[in-house]
């Protein structure tokens, strides 16, 4: 899958160069076949690969809780939405939170172009809406990200 990067309060400074590169290269390798029925076999497909270079599985926030993020590697968290729009809100709370408590150092989101996200299903969170809010929550969102949009979809 194609992949574009956006970097919020310096992400790609903090974010290790080889991370990124990693991640970007098992979602170039995944060539799935994109519909409703697919986002779980896409997930799967991302978090075996990840595991293979070392990130964790689901990553709790407290052990008092069963809130999570996907996967945590090196002081990088990372969260991986192929949902809801209203839940990469979710996420971020969830990562800021790790970064103010000092366990992250950054994080990374996994999320899917408008193009991809509209074949997975509807009104899903997408690339292009989370980097045209994200610069909105500044004040609120002070941990550096990098935002990683994959692309699925056929070239026009």
């Amino acid at each position: 899958m194609r992949t574009l990067i956006y970097e919020h309060r310096s992400g790609l400074k903090v974010v290790p160069r080889d991370i990124v590169s990693d991640v970007k290269k098992i979602l170039w390798d995944i060539n799935p076949i994109l519909s409703k029925r697919t986002v779980a076999s896409i997930k799967e497909s991302v978090r075996e690969r990840l595991e293979k270079e070392g990130w964790t599985g689901e990553y709790r926030l407290d052990s008092s809780s069963r809130i999570t993020i996907s996967s945590y590697l090196k002081g990088i968290g990372m969260c991986f939405q192929t949902g809801n729009v209203g839940r990469i809100y979710a996420d971020l709370l969830k990562l800021q939170t790790l970064y103010t408590k000092g366990n992250i150092t950054a994080g990374i989101i996994l999320i899917p172009q408008i193009k991809t996200a509209k074949e997975l299903g509807s009104n899903m969170a997408n690339y292009e809406r989370l980097i045209r809010e994200l610069p909105i929550f500044s004040q609120v969102i002070t941990m550096p990200i990098v935002v990683i949009g994959f692309d699925g979809t056929e070239g026009e």
